[in-house]
């Protein structure tokens, strides 16, 4: 391996920690599925997912973002741009032609949002569809202004919301290591919100949601039709606002189906514009 490839796969294997190629030049045969995280989450959440075998055409790949998880000791990012440019470095490590899905929930269905509109700004290969899960659309009003609380007002905000377990509130050491990337991750999605004008992508988008969701709840999944001018669908699951993993299996089957059905359409994700387009 040379200098600037063992460079680019230490990059890779911080940003996708849980995930190994066996071989890592080569096009693997499912459609990857890269998961972004909420607000305060770590890629591990989605190990069960990555583990579980239930879908095998699919590779689930969680993605770590700074500050948290395997990545701990590296400040957490608190601007968009900064997040997007490390994910866009990581797809462009990747085939050209490889099919691969952008899966993002609450906040990370905006870092998904955001990154496959600067695949398409950049006439770079596209998603074969944006997955958006327990969040609201770029653009539509937050459910309450975060990024200017004091920590224990933050803390119990997110946990009356039911984006944080209240579990966390009882231990004074997991607090302290949340707040920081929490803070970061809140002030992030503030900035977002206030500056970002939505554009329509030109690639298909799924949208789900927990019909309980105190934060995202099904009036807002909806609104995800705005974002894009290829084919649009939603789904409400029950559950809460963590409903993906109360509901596993039905998620990954939605994901799996919507891989199918853009598959059937193109023969892999184009520069710039939709599968099919």
């Amino acid at each position: 391996m040379t200098g600037s490839s063992a460079v680019q796969h230490d990059e890779v294997a911080r940003w996708t920690p849980w995930h190994r190629d066996a071989a890592p030049n080569g096009r693997s045969g499912p459609v990857r599925v890269y998961c972004l995280p909420h607000a305060g989450g770590s890629a591990s959440a989605y190990l069960p997912w990555a583990r579980s075998g239930e879908q095998p055409g699919l590779t689930i790949v969680p993605v770590e973002l700074a500050g948290r998880g395997t990545r701990l000791a590296e400040q957490p990012s608190a601007v968009m741009d900064e997040v997007v440019d490390g994910l866009l470095a990581l797809l462009a490590s990747r085939p050209a032609d490889e099919p691969f899905i952008l899966f993002g929930h609450s906040m990370g269905a905006r870092i998904a949002y955001e990154t496959t509109r600067r695949l398409a700004a950049e006439a770079r290969p596209l998603p074969l569809s944006l997955v958006v899960s327990g969040g609201r659309a770029p653009g539509t009003p937050d459910v309450t202004r975060l990024h200017g609380l004091t920590d224990d007002e933050l803390l119990e905000r997110i946990v009356g919301l039911g984006g944080t377990p209240a579990e966390v509130l009882e231990f004074a050491d997991l607090m302290q290591m949340i707040l920081p990337v929490l803070r970061a991750d809140v002030t992030l999605l503030g900035e977002y919100n206030d500056r970002v004008r939505p554009t329509v992508l030109p690639c298909p988008v799924l949208a789900l949601g927990g019909a309980d969701d105190l934060m995202a709840g099904p009036e807002w999944i909806t609104g995800w039709r705005s974002t894009t001018a290829a084919g649009f669908r939603h789904r409400i699951l029950p559950g809460d606002h963590f409903f993906l993993h109360q509901q596993r299996a039905e998620v990954l089957a939605e994901l799996a189906a919507q891989a199918r059905a853009c598959l059937d359409t193109a023969d892999g994700p184009q520069e710039g514009r939709a599968p099919g387009a």
